[in-house]
């Protein structure tokens, strides 16, 4: 499965932060590092078609400026748990734009639309809904900035990640 993301570039304690919330409670943490899921896991027989296609969307990209400041417990749509999101309250208008952009052309096949997009980044899992709610009012007030300067190409094969490509935001 190919995926697209954007890892963050935030200061050193905010990525101490996350990255010690994501080790006590989230999955994917040995994985890969915090970021923001622009193309969910998807299938394609043409990996340089998503190249070409991911290429000219970081070219016309400019550098997106965020701050988390907001955690919200959400259930997955595509498993039985609950997630903790941290949330973007500046940046998530390009974000959101960003993601639409690579959902257009070859990818628009892609596009789940029976899920609505969230920006976000993961930091953890519970089984039950109620956990999640409980750390996601536990982890307000926070205030972390940062910027997203790339997205990759990813491969996942469900138990690691290969970058493809990486492609420089201008």
């Amino acid at each position: 499965m190919l995926v697209i993301v954007s890892r963050l570039d935030i200061g050193a304690a905010d990525r101490k932060w996350i990255e010690g919330i994501r080790r006590d409670h989230d999955p994917q943490r040995a994985i890969i590092d915090a970021h923001f899921t622009h193309v969910f896991p998807f299938a394609f027989s043409s990996t340089a078609e998503v190249i070409s296609h991911a290429a000219t969307i970081a070219a016309s990209t400019d550098v997106v400026t965020f701050q988390l400041s907001k955690a919200a417990a959400v259930r997955d749509a595509t498993a039985p748990r609950s997630l903790v999101f941290l949330l973007p309250t500046e940046g998530e208008l390009e974000i959101r734009r960003l993601h639409d952009r690579l959902y257009s052309g070859v990818l628009a096949p892609m596009l789940r639309a029976d899920i609505p997009f969230v920006s976000h980044v993961t930091v953890a899992a519970f089984d039950r809904n109620d956990e999640a709610e409980r750390m996601a009012r536990e982890l307000e007030p926070f205030n972390t900035q940062g910027k997203l300067t790339a997205m990759d190409l990813l491969e996942f094969d469900g138990a690691t990640v290969t970058e493809l490509h990486r492609f420089q935001f201008r």
